[in-house]
Parts: C-alpha cells; structure tokens; sequence
C-alpha cells in the first residue's frame, strides 16, 4: 500500500494549472460508537475545465465513497483519474450535500450505516448553508428598516 499512496500523491498538483483535474475529499462520518465501522470520506473529482470557463462546474464527473482514512480516499480518488493525469486539490465550492446524495442515490453497494451516515452528513451540510443564509444574506437595508420603523412602528417580523 505503501507503493500505492507514494504513486497516488506523485499525482497530486500542488496548484491550479489547465489541464490539471480537480479533486476534493470530505470526511463524511465518523467511525460508529462500536468501532464496527470505520470514518468514511467523500471524494469528488471534476475533469480539466475548459479554456475560459474560470468555475468548477457544480457536478462532478465522479463521486464515491471511501475508508477506513485519508490515504484509502486519496487512493479511491486517483483510481479515478485517466493515466498519467494531475489532479489538484480544492478545499472550497463543493457542495458536499449534492455530493453526498450522489453517491447515496448511485451506489447500490452502500450499507444501512453508509446511508444513515451519508443522510446525516448531507442533511448537516444543508443545516450549515441555511444557517449562512441566515447569518450573511438579507433583503432588509439597515436605514430603510430605521425609516420604516420611525413611520409605522417596529416590523414584528424582524
């Protein structure tokens, strides 16, 4: 194994070139209380992007499922990947939740604790993104609600 992951991190692009393909790994769930069951991680991998098109498309070309660590999903990752081919890293603009359902949805090897563990994790991601939405988005213009409130009140929804 130890071969493998040497060879597997040979293909790893420590930046952002064309041509280059794009991965990204995610611990989706933890190992199980009994230790029946190892941590598990997502991988995503997206081909080169085309000249011009600066943005990661929002589905991969490939999502999978991977244990017991790291090293076996930077392995599952590059398995993937054409011969001979780069990949590079990112750590940003992956929906996992979309990733996630993925790999819920396409396969069929998955286990109860897989689909538990999946379910969960995506139904976390999608409880993070609200809570940003919450926390950084609004329609509401801070001197626009002063006025308002200075003419009719307080709004009760706010």
């Amino acid at each position: 194994m130890a071969s493998a992951l040497a060879a597997a991190a040979a293909r790893l692009s420590t930046t952002y070139a064309p041509g280059v393909w794009i991965g990204a790994v995610r611990r989706a769930f933890d190992a199980d209380a009994h230790g029946h069951h190892p941590p598990h991680f997502l991988v995503a991998l997206w081909e080169p992007l085309p000249a011009g098109q600066p943005l990661l498309p929002r589905w991969p070309a490939v999502a999978a499922i991977a244990s017991p660590d790291a090293n076996a999903a930077l392995l599952e990752l590059v398995r993937h990947l054409p011969a001979g081919a780069r990949v590079w890293l990112c750590d940003t603009v992956v929906d996992w939740a979309l990733i996630s359902e993925i790999v819920l949805r396409s396969d069929r090897n998955l286990e109860p604790h897989h689909r538990a563990g999946l379910a969960a994790f995506a139904q976390g991601c999608r409880d993070a993104d609200a809570s940003r939405i919450e926390r950084e988005y609004t329609d509401r213009e801070p001197g626009f609600e002063r006025f308002r409130d200075g003419l009719l009140g307080p709004d009760p929804g706010h």
